[in-house]
């Protein structure tokens, strides 16, 4: 699993990031000052630091530099009410791979984490999907045969979007004419689209079957 910091001394805005990159299943740690999250980037490995500018002890600048100058090259995304020119070449010069001014839209930020860790070659398994991005979770596609699976019930929701699959249709497409489907492992699999597509993204017609809510 992508491991992402997050260093910000706002409580609330923190809170809200947590959250927000907790749903597209990166594993989130935060820290709310530079002695923190100097710590921190010491003691474990992170794929990705988002850093304030403006927080108590080392600012985000400051933290940047000295884990650059101690030879650690994880990307990093400055998110700071900082907007002027000289405070974006600083954020650049101290070693920061992109940049965003407070307030920041969530959708962006989404965009940007995805674009980095692709150039950084950390992110692998991600799906697109109506043109928006998503990221698979280590572990829930490790199987080939589950895989397979879940990757047809994603088609055939795909195919028919807004509309209601029946059970019946689900066990015909996606399992095996040799197989004997399973009202448990079909669970499972709508279970595992969630995961990746977030958890409202499917709902369940009690007796009838599944709709792709996108």
């Amino acid at each position: 699993m992508i491991k992402i910091l997050v260093m910000e001394d706002d409580e609330l805005f923190c809170e809200t990031l947590e959250d927000f990159l907790s749903t597209l299943g990166f594993d989130i740690t935060t820290a709310n000052d530079g002695d923190s999250a100097s710590d921190l980037c010491y003691e474990r490995s992170f794929d990705l630091l988002l850093l304030d500018v403006n927080v108590p002890n080392q600012n985000g600048f400051e933290l940047l530099k000295s884990l650059r100058d101690a030879q650690q090259n994880t990307p990093a995304i400055f998110i700071t009410s900082f907007g002027d020119k000289d405070s974006i070449k600083k954020g650049f010069l101290s070693g920061g791979d992109d940049y965003l001014s407070k307030p920041i839209d969530l959708d962006e930020l989404k965009l940007r984490i995805f674009a980095l860790l692709k150039r950084s070659n950390k992110l692998q398994n991600t799906i697109s999907i109506n043109g928006k991005e998503y990221l698979i979770d280590e572990g829930i596609l490790d199987q080939k045969q589950l895989s397979r699976k879940v990757k047809c019930l994603l088609d055939l929701l795909l195919e028919n979007q807004s509309h209601i699959v029946s059970k019946e249709m689900i066990f015909q497409k996606v399992w095996e004419w040799d197989e004997t489907p399973s009202q448990a492992s079909l669970r499972v699999y709508i279970n595992e689209l969630k995961k990746i597509l977030g958890k409202d993204s499917i709902s369940n017609h009690k007796g009838i079957g599944y709709r792709l809510e996108l």
